[in-house]
């Protein structure tokens, strides 16, 4: 499943801080990979954006 960048956009005032939280969480999913932690035909870009838009990352804006 694709997630629509403009989700993002309606969901968050600071669209830019909610993108730069994604990478950190895409790129801390990336390394679990490396480790062997996490299923390597996921790709952490789009799990990150799921988790973000299902609010299983939380920030504050």
């Amino acid at each position: 499943m694709i997630v629509p960048v403009e989700k993002i956009w309606k969901k968050f005032q600071n669209k830019y801080k909610a993108i730069n939280v994604a990478s950190l969480e895409a790129r801390r999913l990336k390394e679990e990979q490396g480790k062997g932690l996490v299923d390597e035909k996921m790709n952490p870009v789009l799990e990150s954006m799921r988790r973000l838009l299902s609010a299983k990352i939380k920030f504050n804006e």
